[in-house]
């Protein structure tokens, strides 16, 4: 897709997979890799999550470099530090460019500092390059103002209670239009239990108030109604729930992300054609999809 209004925010999925990748024939059509989403918006690139997915997105950058001949000025925030969402970072090639420059954003909340959680997923145990060894320009920042202002995009950011280690959510806004990305939180420990505590209610607040009118939603989506109560606190939302909580916030758009390891090409289809049309008639229409590796959309 050609990416030249300037006004427009150009969002790209390069893994869409949770947990761990599945490459195989039965995942071809959603994609395997983990966790990796791009927003380009003029002159500004801003990658989400780090997971398998971003290697093919550096092989990208790297090839417009080379054609180009541009030095890369890359902005990577991480909703959190589990591997899922970080394992891609040793293999980012534009990390390895001598004048290239890549800031990493993430959440200050950790019992270690960000820069160390990174630095020890390339220990010599575990990966034959040091991350000291890295040629780009890397700089590592823990969020510490209430917004993050990357050129002409206003990032507002939450942190996330209901997902084991914590997570980030974030919204992005640039030419009127919000992208909010907000996978890796258990909305059905939120929204769904009896007799909700005072805090919850507070969370769910802050919660339907973030992705309130979005023009595109990125939600976790990892189980089905039947496969949930079987991994309640593994930090992940039942697929009906989010799409109900982004309809009456009336989003404009859903992405169904982090696809469960187990969910075939074939299982994810029938998913769709089973949830999509409830959302697509009358009153307020909401255009449902599930997120596809490869896929741009423009906001």
């Amino acid at each position: 897709m050609n990416k030249t209004d300037p006004v427009k925010m150009y969002v790209t999925f390069w893994g869409t997979r949770g947990s761990i990748s599945t490459p195989g024939s039965s995942t071809e059509k959603y994609g395997g890799n983990t966790s990796c989403v791009s927003i380009h918006h003029g002159d500004t690139d801003i990658i989400i999550d780090a997971g398998t997915g971003i290697r093919n997105l550096g092989l990208e950058l790297f090839q417009q470099t080379e054609k180009h001949k541009n030095q890369l000025n890359l902005h990577l925030l991480l909703s959190h530090t589990h591997w899922d969402h970080i394992q891609g970072l040793p293999f980012f090639v534009p990390a390895y460019l001598k004048g290239a420059k890549l800031t990493i954003y993430g959440s200050p909340k950790k019992e270690v500092f960000l820069e160390s959680i990174l630095q020890r997923q390339m220990d010599v145990n575990y990966f034959p390059v040091e991350m000291n060894a890295l040629a780009a320009d890397i700089s590592i920042k823990e969020i510490s103002e209430e917004k993050i202002v990357i050129d002409s995009v206003v990032i507002d950011w939450q942190e996330q209670i209901y997902h084991p280690g914590g997570c980030v959510r974030y919204r992005f806004t640039a030419g009127g239009k919000k992208i909010v990305y907000a996978t890796d939180v258990e909305l059905d420990q939120m929204f769904n239990l009896k007799n909700p505590k005072n805090e919850r209610e507070k969370l769910k607040k802050e919660y339907c108030k973030f992705i309130s009118g979005a023009d595109l939603l990125i939600a976790d989506g990892q189980y089905t109604a039947e496969e949930y109560p079987d991994k309640i606190g593994f930090g992940h939302t039942s697929i009906p729930l989010a799409l109900e909580i982004a309809y009456h916030q009336k989003v404009k758009q859903i992405a169904i992300f982090h696809h469960e390891p187990q969910h075939s090409d074939n299982m994810l289809d029938r998913l769709w054609c089973q949830l999509s049309p409830k959302y697509s008639s009358s009153g307020h229409h909401m255009t449902v999809f599930w997120a596809r590796e490869g896929m741009t959309i423009p906001v």
